[in-house]
């Protein structure tokens, strides 16, 4: 079940990832075409180059902000006097779950930051 739930969140981040580029390169041919005055069919909507960087661009982000996360999870772990995989897989300790989430919301707030300028 858990490596079901792993491939369906990898397929929409990919998903995500794609739609955000492609959309993104449309705003922005549709932004120079009007600034130039010219038609919308003297600028092509989707450079295929434009695309594969941003794409690869997202990729790259993406891994770096999981390690990161990757690594901030593990100094939590270790710092705290308790093992947090025990805790929340068989000890059903919602609280640590809690603690857990919001770690990583306010590490992922962080690497988000940092990584967009």
């Amino acid at each position: 079940m858990a490596k079901k739930i792993v491939r369906i969140a990898f397929f929409l981040a990919i998903v995500w990832i794609v739609s955000a580029a492609v959309l993104s390169t449309h705003v922005r041919a549709q932004e120079a075409a009007a600034g130039s005055g010219a038609t919308m069919g003297a600028t092509p909507m989707l450079n295929v180059k434009v695309l594969v960087g941003l794409v690869i661009e997202s990729i790259v982000f993406s891994v770096v902000g999981l390690i990161i996360l990757l690594i901030g999870y593990k100094i939590f772990d270790a710092v705290t006097p308790y093992h947090l995989n025990h805790e929340i897989a068989e000890d059903n300790n919602t609280a640590a779950g809690v603690a857990i989430a919001g770690l990583l919301i306010a590490l992922g707030l962080i690497v988000s930051a940092a990584i967009s300028g």
